[in-house]
C-alpha cells in the first residue's frame, strides 16, 4: 500500500497537490476575483491604516469556499504558482564513500510512491552514482539507508537559518542527516510545522483554507517593490492608549533593569515579544510607542524570516523619526502570521515564518553538535584533507530505537603529513555488558590522548604498540547462534606491519570476526564512527592517509572483498588450512580472492531483509585448499529443509580414501532455526529427502569452473557448473529467470569455495551472500 511523503524542513508535500473550481465564483471589492499572490498586489497597496491597529484586526482572510471536491482554490494559489513542492533534493548517506562524511545531495527529484524517489545525479562527490532508486525515511530493508526529501526552498531557508548565509558549501550535510535520522518518522519528521495543521495520515488532504502550506515561501523578485509601495503609503500609527493600572501584585519583570529587558526581549519571536508587552506592565511602560528605538530594533531581531523588509528599514525608505514602528510591527505579525483562511500576498512570507520555526527547531541541535564535531577535528585539519575512510560497517545489533540521536565521531592520531604514525599507547574502554564504548590513542612521547567515544567504562584494556598499525580485528557474537540476536564489539585484535597482535578484551574463538584494514601505501590516522547519545557505537572504521601522493583520480579506494564480510569463526567442521584459529580466511587475501555475486547494485525498491548484511556472518565452504583436496572432492550437497526455498546449509564430502573429513557450513544455525535439521548419510553416501546432492569426480579431474548466481529482489538460487557440462541447482529451481549471473575464475586460477551467508528471515532460511573463492593451486 502506498503512501505520501513529505518534505523534512517544511511538513509539506513532493507530489502534486489536488485543485477544486468552485462552485460559485465570488468577486472581491474591487468587481475582479481574488485572484493569485500577483493578482492581489493593488488591492493590498490600497489598505488602510485600520490594518495596523493595536490587534492587529482588519486583515483580510479568506472565508472557505463552497467547492464541489476537496482541493486548494486556485484564486488563491494557481497550479502553477504551486509546481514547486513537486521537486525536490533528498539528503542521503552513502556508506561506499571513502569520504569521512558520507553524506549527499542528489538533483532536482520527483516522487514516484512507497517512499522512493526518481533521481536526477548531482555533483556531490559522495553521490551514489550506480543507485537506482532512493527511498525515504523508513526503509522496508535494513541495510539500506533512510534519505529525507528538501525543497530547494525550504533547503535555502534551512541553510539561512543553521548557517547565516544561502551558501549550501557552508551546510554540514552530515550533522543534517543525522539529525533527521534521529527524528524520523513514515512519511516525515517529529517535528512541529506550525499552523494551518493538515491533518496528513498516509496521503496529504488539499484542505480548503490551508492555501498556504504550498506558497512559496521565496516570492518572486517583484514582491520587494510590492513590499515597499505598501509600507510607504500606509500610516501605522497607533490610536492613544487608554489608561491601565497593573493588576499583578508580582511582576516579575517590575525589578529588571530597562537595558536587560530591552537584550531579553530582542532574542524572541514576534509573538512572545508582543504578548509579554500586553501581559506585564513595567514591559508595556518600557517599550510604548513612543520608544521607536526599540520597535526599530525588534523588527530586525525578532523577525529574522523577513529579508525584505529589513532591507527597506536599512534604506531611507523609513523615517527614525515619523515612522511608527510599534505600530509597524503589529501590522507585520499580523500579516505573516501563519494560519488558516490566509490569503494575499503576504502568504508566502507567513510560510516562510512557519518554515522558519521548524529550521529553528534543527538549529537548537545542529549548533551544539558543530562545536563537538569542529573539537574533534581541529587537530587533524592538516591530514584531514586527504584523509579517507573505505569501510564503515555496522557492529551493533539490534539497530537503536527508533528516534535514537547519532552522530559521525573522529578520533584522529596524526597531527599533520609529517606525523607517521609508528605506535603509541592504545586503549579500548567496554561498557557493563562488555561492548566497546571507547577507543583512546596516545602518540610516542606525546600527552595528547586522543578519544573515540568513551574514555571511561566498566572496565579497560591498554597495549603498548610499537610498530605501525595494519589494521583492527572486531570480535562480535554471531546474532544466530547467540541466546538473543544481538551483537556488539566484544574484543579487538591490534595487527601490527611487524606481524606482533595485540589482544584487547574478549577475543573468544567462537566470535566472528570482522577485519578493518589499512590499505597499501596509506597508514592509520585515527578511528571514525556513529555513536548514539547514549554512548552505544553503531558503526567503526578506519582514518587512513596516503603516504604517497597519487595523481590518479579514477583510483577505486575499496578494501579486497575477502575483508568485507564478518566471518564466521572456524568450525571444527569448517576448518581447513585456509581457514583455521591460527590464520582466518581474510588473512590469505595475497593468494585467495572472492568474487562478488554480481556487479550491478541492487534495486533497494525490492528488497525487504531484515538483517543487516554487516551483521549476517559470513562462513567459508572450502573443497580445495590445496591440489590433493582438489582431487579428492566426492560431492557437494545443499540441505533444503521444507522445500526448495530454505537453504539450511551446505556440505562437501571426500572419498574415505582421503581422510578428509566432511566441511559443513551453517549448520549451527541451521539446527537452531529448523529444529529437525539433521544432516545424516546413509552407509552408501546417499542423503536423506532433504538434501540435495551433486556428485563430483574429483579423482578423475572433474571440478567445479563456474558458479551462477540468480538476483530477483535477492538471491534465489545458486547453480555449480562443472568441467564435464553438468549441473546443480541450489535453492529455487525449475524456474525461467531472466537474469543469472556467473562467477567465473582467471585462466590460471580455480574455484576452491564458497563464501556463503545464510540468515534465517521470515520463517525460512535463505541466501544472503555467495561469492566464490579462487585461486591459483
Amino acid at each position: 500500500m502506498g503512501c505520501d511523503v513529505l518534505c523534512a524542513v517544511c511538513g509539506g508535500p513532493t507530489f502534486p497537490v489536488r485543485f477544486s473550481e468552485e462552485a460559485e465564483n465570488e468577486e472581491d471589492e474591487s468587481g475582479s476575483n481574488a485572484g493569485s499572490n500577483v493578482r492581489a498586489e493593488k488591492s493590498l497597496v490600497n489598505e488602510t491604516s485600520s490594518d495596523a491597529d493595536s490587534d492587529g484586526s482588519g486583515f483580510e482572510e479568506s472565508e472557505t469556499p463552497n467547492f464541489k471536491e476537496p482541493g486548494y482554490d486556485p484564486d488563491i494559489v494557481s497550479e502553477d504558482e504551486a509546481r514547486w513542492v513537486e521537486s525536490s533534493l533528498l539528503l542521503g548517506f552513502n556508506a561506499r564513500s571513502t569520504a569521512l562524511d558520507k553524506t549527499y545531495l542528489t538533483g532536482p527529484s520527483r516522487y514516484e510512491d512507497y517512499g522512493c524517489f526518481h533521481v536526477s545525479p548531482s555533483d556531490d562527490p559522495n553521490f551514489p552514482e550506480d543507485s537506482p532508486n532512493f527511498q525515504c525515511f523508513v526503509v522496508c530493508d535494513a541495510t539500506q539507508t533512510s534519505c529525507y526529501p528538501i525543497h530547494a526552498p525550504c533547503l535555502q531557508l534551512l541553510t539561512r537559518v543553521l548557517c547565516g548565509t544561502e551558501n549550501i558549501e557552508h551546510l554540514d550535510k552530515d550533522i543534517v542527516y543525522h539529525i533527521m535520522d534521529g527524528l524520523r518518522d513514515w512519511s516525515g519528521l517529529d517535528l512541529d510545522y506550525g499552523e494551518p495543521e493538515n491533518g496528513f495520515d498516509q496521503y496529504w488532504a488539499s484542505l480548503p483554507g490551508t492555501e498556504m502550506l504550498v506558497v512559496n515561501p521565496i516570492p518572486a523578485p517583484t514582491f520587494a517593490a510590492l513590499l515597499h509601495d505598501t509600507i510607504s503609503s500606509t500610516d501605522f500609527t497607533l490610536p492613544p492608549p487608554t489608561a491601565i493600572n497593573s493588576p499583578i501584585r508580582h511582576d516579575p519583570f517590575a525589578t529588571l533593569p530597562y537595558d536587560v529587558a530591552h537584550a531579553l526581549l530582542l532574542l524572541l519571536p514576534a509573538h512572545t515579544v508582543l504578548s509579554l508587552c500586553t501581559a506585564s506592565y513595567p514591559l508595556h511602560s518600557f517599550f510604548g510607542p513612543s520608544n521607536r528605538l526599540f520597535w526599530r530594533a525588534a523588527l530586525a531581531a525578532c523577525t529574522p524570516w523577513f529579508w525584505e523588509l529589513h532591507n527597506l528599514i536599512r534604506g531611507d525608505t523609513l523615517s527614525l523619526q515619523t515612522t511608527e514602528y510599534k505600530g509597524l510591527f503589529l501590522w507585520v505579525d499580523n500579516h505573516t502570521r501563519p494560519r488558516k483562511g490566509l490569503r494575499g500576498p503576504f502568504v508566502a512570507v507567513a510560510n516562510r515564518r512557519r518554515i522558519w520555526g521548524v529550521c529553528e527547531q534543527l538549529a537548537a541541535e545542529y549548533r551544539p553538535r558543530v562545536a563537538l564535531k569542529a573539537a574533534e577535528r581541529v587537530q587533524g585539519v592538516m591530514a584531514s584533507a586527504e584523509s579517507v575512510n573505505v569501510d564503515l560497517p555496522v557492529v551493533v545489533w539490534p539497530k537503536p530505537k527508533e528516534r535514537t540521536r547519532t552522530r559521525t565521531a573522529t578520533a584522529q592520531w596524526v597531527y599533520d603529513r609529517m606525523g607517521y604514525l609508528s605506535g603509541g599507547v592504545f586503549e579500548a574502554f567496554w561498557d557493563e555488558g562488555a561492548s566497546l564504548v571507547g577507543i583512546a590513542f596516545t602518540v610516542p612521547g606525546g600527552s595528547d590522548r586522543r578519544v573515540f567515544g568513551k574514555a571511561q567504562g566498566t572496565s579497560n584494556d591498554t597495549a603498548g604498540i610499537r610498530s605501525e598499525i595494519a589494521g583492527l580485528v572486531l570480535h562480535m557474537p554471531d546474532i544466530f547462534t547467540a541466546e538473543k540476536m544481538e551483537t556488539s564489539i566484544k574484543g579487538i585484535t591490534v595487527r601490527t606491519r611487524s606481524g606482533y597482535s595485540h589482544l584487547l578484551g574478549d577475543t573468544s574463538p567462537q566470535y566472528c570476526q570482522r577485519i578493518l584494514s589499512v590499505m597499501p601505501n596509506y597508514a592509520l590516522n585515527g578511528i571514525v564512527g556513529h555513536i548514539t547519545d547514549a554512548g552505544q557505537i553503531t558503526h567503526l572504521g578506519l582514518i587512513q592517509y596516503p603516504l604517497i601522493k597519487d595523481d590518479d583520480e579514477d583510483e577505486e579506494l575499496t578494501p579486497t572483498l575477502l575483508h568485507r564480510p564478518l566471518w564466521r569463526a572456524p568450525t571444527p567442521s569448517t576448518s581447513n588450512a585456509l581457514h583455521n584459529a591460527a590464520s582466518p580466511i581474510w588473512s590469505h587475501h595475497s593468494a585467495l580472492r572472492a568474487l562478488p555475486s554480481t556487479t550491478r547494485v541492487l534495486d533497494p525498491y525490492q528488497l525487504q531483509e531484515p538483517f543487516h548484511a554487516d551483521i549476517v556472518p559470513t562462513e567459508a565452504l572450502i573443497w580445495a585448499a590445496d591440489a590433493r583436496e582438489l582431487r579428492s572432492v566426492r560431492r557437494i550437497a545443499a540441505h533444503q529443509p521444507d522445500g526448495e526455498r530454505h537453504i539450511g546449509a551446505l556440505r562437501v564430502d571426500f572419498t574415505s580414501e582421503s581422510g578428509i573429513a566432511a566441511r559443513v557450513v551453517g549448520e549451527a544455525a541451521g539446527r537452531r532455526m529448523v529444529p529437525d535439521f539433521e544432516p545424516t548419510w546413509d552407509a552408501g553416501g546417499a542423503a536423506d529427502g532433504s538434501w540435495v546432492p551433486f556428485e563430483v569426480d574429483g579423482a578423475g579431474g572433474e571440478v567445479v569452473v563456474g558458479v551462477d548466481v540468480v538476483h530477483d529482489d535477492d538471491i534465489k538460487a545458486v547453480k555449480l557448473r562443472t568441467n564435464r557440462g553438468r549441473e546443480v541447482i541450489f535453492g529455487e529451481g525449475g524456474r525461467d529467470w531472466e537474469r543469472v549471473e556467473p562467477m567465473e575464475p582467471a585462466e590460471d586460477e580455480t574455484i576452491v569455495g564458497l563464501a556463503v551467508g545464510l540468515f534465517y528471515a521470515y520463517d525460512r532460511v535463505q541466501w544472503g551472500t555467495v561469492s566464490a573463492l579462487v585461486m591459483a593451486l
